[in-house]
């Protein structure tokens, strides 16, 4: 299943028509939710991080590639206390008018005390608005929905939605 999605992503890009200014840079703040079915969550309720991603825009689809940093984690599920968060993420993301959606893969490096580590992948989907402030900035609203396995997705839980802001710069 997971093969067939990515394929289909990686096809439906190069179909869409060019973009004027392909490049953007964008930066963003994120707050989690707590994830108590999930031990290995570095984050707690309204933890907060910061992104910062170039994008590949393609007509009416963007490569997102990036990495957001957390400098303080509060999740009660970890043992020793997190320092910080590292988080490497890749997504696809369409739009179609002031509508977005995307599907991300991340994970994290989380910094503790005593040990660094890698979680396992996750991956994510992603809905929100944008509009352009001018031709070249985009301010976006987005809600992430995060997963570990593809058949957890039928135990979706609305409290589990994390929110975030973008400011996209293309150049």
């Amino acid at each position: 299943m997971t093969a067939v999605v990515l394929l289909t992503c990686v096809c439906a890009c190069p179909a869409l028509a060019q973009t004027a200014n392909p490049s953007a840079i964008t930066c963003g703040i994120r707050q989690y939710t707590s994830h108590s079915d999930d031990s290995e969550s570095p984050f707690g309720e309204d933890d907060l991080s910061y992104l910062l991603a170039y994008e590949y825009h393609d007509g009416k689809a963007y490569w997102q590639f990036g990495v957001s940093y957390a400098p303080l984690a509060t999740a009660t599920s970890m043992v020793v206390k997190v320092e910080s968060v590292f988080t490497p993420q890749v997504r696809l993301v369409f739009e179609e008018g002031m509508m977005m959606l995307g599907i991300g893969v991340l994970k994290h490096y989380v910094r503790q005390a005593d040990a660094n580590h890698w979680s396992d992948l996750y991956w994510e989907f992603e809905a929100g608005l944008h509009t352009s402030v001018s031709s070249s900035v985009d301010i976006r609203a987005v809600a992430y929905y995060t997963f570990r396995e593809w058949g957890d997705i039928g135990n979706f839980d609305t409290s589990q939605i994390e929110l975030g802001l973008e400011l996209s710069y293309r150049f």
